[in-house]
């Protein structure tokens, strides 16, 4: 019996030529990088979820202590209410005729409270998740600024008088701020572009 298969049929190749092993390998690099980039996706999406987290212990511990700072059993002093801010003595220590600067906090101000916070508290184990450091506490996020991801925003909002266009005036609590009477914060931290995202307003 005659073989009928044609010539053409016989030769078909069943292992892959090098365009296959080229197409191949464009692939896997393709999966390869798209792999890698989910990756990193989720990498920056935790680090933010992270740096948020970071602000609702603040905001939680800022709430707690504004709930209680005003009670005469309350046993933060550097955060007690009611007390206005105790000037320092001017001293004089290397006789040039002009009080040296002190550098600790004034009691009664925002600065004591802050120190007693991050050294005294569970928040002095903050990390900031995407330098793997301690959050910086900033004036305000820039996104021309990728060192500031991660950073904490705490700002005081002091209401304006009845009648204003703007009902209030946000700006960064500092050191110096007296903490004797109530007061309306906000804190707000950096997300991987450095924008900001409010994480809560409260009173302290």
């Amino acid at each position: 019996m005659e073989n009928t298969q044609s010539p053409a049929a016989q030769s078909v190749k069943t292992t892959p030529t090098l365009a296959d092993w080229i197409f191949i390998l464009i692939v896997l690099a393709i999966l390869s990088l798209v792999a890698n980039l989910g990756h990193s996706a989720y990498l920056e999406a935790m680090h933010t979820e992270n740096s948020k987290k970071n602000g609702e212990d603040i905001a939680k511990w800022l709430t707690e202590t504004g709930a209680n700072r005003f009670k005469k059993t309350f046993d933060m002093p550097a955060c007690t209410g009611g007390k206005a801010p105790v000037k320092p003595p001017e001293v004089d220590a290397d006789g040039d005729g002009e009080p040296d600067v002190n550098p600790e906090p004034v009691p009664g101000t925002w600065g004591a409270c802050f120190q007693h916070m991050m050294t005294n508290t569970d928040l002095k184990q903050l990390v900031n998740p995407f330098f793997d450091e301690t959050p910086k506490f900033i004036a305000a996020c820039n996104p021309d600024d990728a060192t500031l991801m991660g950073s904490i925003v705490l700002e005081k909002m002091v209401a304006t008088p009845p009648g204003s266009a703007v009902p209030m005036i946000n700006s960064q609590l500092i050191d110096t701020d007296p903490i004797d009477q109530k007061m309306q914060l906000r804190v707000s931290i950096c997300d991987k572009g450095s924008y900001a995202i409010k994480i809560a307003e409260f009173e302290f």
